[in-house]
């Protein structure tokens, strides 16, 4: 008996091994990784988190509710002072 058989009589399918290269299941993380990290990153430019940030870096300001009403006004301005076309 050279051939493994199953229950049946039937010869047993050989166990197949992943043929997968390591690395090409690495560089599609990192690319993948990559890909999320500009999203999120772009969502908070958006919704102005980034800028948010931002402004309580520039002003070494701890996040508050006093804070954001100072980031929103300054915003604001820096709208209205945009020209607009049309």
């Amino acid at each position: 008996m050279s051939q493994a058989e199953c229950g049946a009589g039937a010869p047993a399918r050989e166990k197949l091994e992943a043929n997968v290269n390591e690395r090409k299941i690495s560089a599609t993380r990192a690319a993948s990784t990559r890909a999320f990290n500009v999203f999120i990153a772009t969502l908070r430019e958006i919704f102005d988190e980034a800028a948010y940030h931002r402004f309580l870096t520039r002003g070494e300001v701890a996040s508050s509710p006093a804070a954001y009403a100072d980031f929103l006004r300054e915003s604001e301005t820096a709208k209205a002072r945009r020209p607009r076309c049309c």
